[in-house]
């Protein structure tokens, strides 16, 4: 199980696609945070972990409150048993040597949101006076790197860095990153020619990961990762799929209740809220979005692509096309050229028989077995995976 905590709305930066909103409302408070834990640990299945995010605004503004939640979380799960692994999403720019001193003491995954190089990273990442913060940044990752080794970081694409993904990926190879993100703006509006690019970015994509491998050397990479587990897989299966509010929970700094970390925004939208974690759930809400969960666009059922195809993701069908179960053309093409670009790169792999690939996703599929059931026969590739997992 998933629980995202926000603990704050504010944030230091002035990011242009920000979806975390500009509220000033006040910060979460450590009696939300714990009842947030009590409650995820109440719910939590028999024989699985607990999956503990903190996130913002900027995280790393309340570290004070990072703090206080981290040990209480640890107390709490080591006293029923339970593995748990946290971790933190932060801008980089408040990362300190003393913040890097505790994430390696208390066994915390850390993730950066940088976009790439200086002149993609600042496009869009920037104070609140205009200028850029890549500078800071990326030497606060460095230090990460050499202080905790497995950093990762997850850089944002939008129409306007799209043709920047094969350099912005160079760039983060050649830093030592070894956990890359490349996630899509999903509030962005994406011209409809941007579908005729895909293929050969998510190719370039596929490419320079092929030759990292041939070369010796391994890095973990999303829109190519998620998909080659799949083919192992067979596809996604029914757990995989986007839970809309049982197995994914995201709590706004109030103590407001959502499916999903990204849909918190301001905080003062209830189209996506499910009450509050000190009053309960508000079943009639949530039985609502049951109902409209998944993808019911009627082409999807007969398409090749569909068992490897995250159209099921309820915010990103929500923020693309305004219906949560309706995948819109842009994630289509979006999911199809990475399906197609992560194919290539499985194929020439595995033909090659590259040893170093194939233990990249025994460990991986170790690593999901591990968040399944708990058991501690997984842990060493969660922990070189996934961040280290506590018992």
């Amino acid at each position: 199980m998933k629980f995202t905590l926000s603990l704050t709305h504010r944030c230091n930066l002035a990011c242009r696609y920000c979806y975390a909103g500009n509220s000033r409302k006040p910060d979460m408070q450590l009696a939300t945070a714990k009842q947030c834990i009590d409650t995820a640990l109440a719910s939590l299945p028999a024989g699985r972990s607990l999956d503990l995010g903190l996130f913002g605004g900027e995280p790393l503004l309340r570290f004070d409150l990072v703090r206080e939640i981290v040990t209480y979380t640890y107390r709490r799960t080591r006293e029923i048993f339970v593995p748990v692994r946290i971790g933190i999403t932060t801008n980089g720019t408040l990362v300190s040597p003393e913040a890097l001193d505790y994430f390696a003491e208390q066994g915390i995954n850390l993730c950066f949101s940088i976009d790439g190089p200086e002149d993609v990273h600042d496009r869009n990442r920037c104070h609140h006076n205009g200028s850029g913060s890549f500078v800071e940044v990326v030497d606060n990752l460095e230090l990460a790197i050499q202080r905790l080794g497995v950093v990762e970081v997850n850089a944002v694409v939008g129409p306007d860095t799209l043709f920047d993904v094969p350099r912005t990926l160079d760039f983060f190879i050649n830093l030592g990153v070894p956990v890359i993100h490349l996630s899509p703006n999903i509030k962005a509006t994406w011209p409809r020619e941007a579908c005729d690019h895909f293929d050969d970015i998510y190719r370039q994509v596929a490419e320079q990961y092929i030759a990292c491998y041939q070369r010796g050397k391994e890095i973990a990479l999303n829109i190519i990762d998620s998909k080659a587990i799949l083919f192992v897989k067979g596809g996604y299966s029914p757990s995989d799929k986007c839970s809309m509010g049982d197995g994914e929970w995201g709590v706004a700094p109030s103590g407001n209740l959502y499916p999903c970390e990204r849909f918190i925004g301001e905080d003062d939208d209830q189209t996506f809220s499910l009450g509050n974690i000190r009053t309960g759930l508000n079943q009639a809400r949530r039985c609502a979005q049951h109902l409209k969960r998944g993808n019911r666009r009627e082409e999807c059922s007969n398409c090749f692509y569909t068992r490897f195809c995250m159209s099921w993701c309820g915010c990103t069908n929500w923020f693309m096309s305004g219906e949560s179960n309706m995948p819109a053309p842009v994630l289509c093409a979006m999911e199809k050229a990475a399906i197609e670009a992560a194919r290539h790169a499985f194929e020439s792999l595995v033909g090659d028989e590259n040893d170093l690939f194939a233990d990249h996703l025994f460990n991986y599929v170790n690593a999901e077995n591990h968040r399944r059931d708990g058991s501690r026969r997984h842990e060493y590739a969660t922990r070189n995976k996934a961040g280290p997992t506590h018992y």
